[in-house]
This record gives C-alpha cells, sequence and structure tokens, in this order.
C-alpha cells in the first residue's frame, strides 16, 4: 500500500474559525459589552468607541433598567455592532482603566459611592454623614447637588461630579472608614434635597 506523501486538507491552516471559536469570541464581546454598561459615568464618557453608533447604544442601554429584558436585547445589539466596528481598542481603554483601579484598589469603590450620593438625594448625603460624622454636611450637600445637576449636561467632562469623588476620596481616607457594600449600589433617582 502507498504511503501518501501530501495532503492539501491538513497541510494549510483552515481560513475560517470553528463555530466553537466563533461563539468564545462573540461571548467575550458580550462580557465587554456587560463592563461598558455597568461603568461609572466619568469612566464611560472617557471612553473613545469606534462609531457614534455604538456609543449611542450603549448609552441607550445603560438608561434601560438593570435586569431586564430590554436592556440585555440592547445590550446584543451593542455588542453585534462591537463585532462590526472592532472591539480592541474598546478592550485596550478598559484593561487601562482597570490597571488604574488596581494602583488605587478604592478607585471603583469610591465611584460606586459617588454614583450612591448622586442618585441617592438626601437620604445618601445622610448616609454618609452617619458613617463620617466629622464630614461637612453643607459642603457635601453642595458638591452632591452640582454633581446631580451636572447629569443632564451633554458635555463629557464632568468637573463637579470630579469634585466630589475628590472630596469623599480625602474624606474617607481622613476618617479611615471602609464605605459599606449597601452604599455602593446605586438607588433609583430621587428629588435632591
Amino acid at each position: 500500500m502507498a504511503v501518501q506523501e501530501h495532503f492539501e486538507g491538513f497541510d494549510t491552516a483552515p481560513d475560517e474559525m470553528s463555530r466553537s471559536a466563533q461563539k468564545r469570541e462573540a461571548q467575550g464581546i458580550r462580557k465587554l459589552a456587560d463592563k461598558i454598561s455597568q461603568l461609572g459615568d466619568q469612566a464611560f464618557s472617557r471612553l473613545q468607541f469606534p462609531d457614534p453608533e455604538v456609543k449611542e447604544a450603549f448609552v441607550k442601554a445603560r438608561s434601560l433598567r438593570r435586569n431586564s429584558d430590554e436592556r440585555r436585547r440592547q445590550l446584543q445589539f451593542a455588542a453585534k455592532l462591537l463585532r462590526s466596528f472592532g472591539h480592541e481598542e474598546l478592550e485596550a481603554q478598559i484593561e487601562a482603566m482597570n490597571n488604574t483601579s488596581k494602583e488605587d484598589p478604592r478607585a471603583m469603590r469610591l465611584e460606586m459611592l459617588r454614583e450612591f450620593l448622586i442618585h441617592g438625594g438626601i437620604k445618601g448625603v445622610n448616609a454618609l454623614v452617619e458613617l463620617i460624622p466629622s464630614i461637612d454636611r453643607n459642603k457635601l450637600r453642595t458638591l452632591v447637588k452640582r454633581a446631580h445637576d451636572e447629569l443632564s449636561s451633554t458635555l463629557p467632562d464632568r468637573p463637579a461630579a470630579r469634585a466630589l469623588y475628590q472630596y469623599i476620596k480625602a474624606e474617607t481616607k481622613r476618617a479611615d472608614v471602609e464605605i459599606p457594600d449597601h452604599m455602593l449600589r446605586p438607588k433609583e433617582k430621587s428629588v435632591q434635597g
């Protein structure tokens, strides 16, 4: 029996990705879309999207109620757009943000606390004053109100939110307190007091 020396099918790499590889890539892009949708407002505003249509899809998804079917479908659509326009650059930006939070492990918790205060209104302010009694309540209320008013702005730069972040960062460090988990979940939007 003759031994075949060369067979075209095994010597060349397949041009197409296997179905499993396509599914893995799609799941990876979907996880990236979930990460982007869960970013804080400041981190989200710093992202450079490959196309305005992609950004608009994420803005819409972020405005929908968490754990809703509408949000899930909108994130699937955003992930589909990411596959079309390319997701590598966004992945690199997210990774760079994660490296920043590794340098300051409290950064993500402080950003979530800031969002809790902005969306929690007077109840959020009272919760932080209860945690840090020595904090200047009036200054905190003023910073929270300015940051809340800034939400309606279309500008990507949010100086009041940044000022609030710096203030709570300094105060939590000075008081040497750990931010409780219940203050890390953004509350439903309420009227500022």
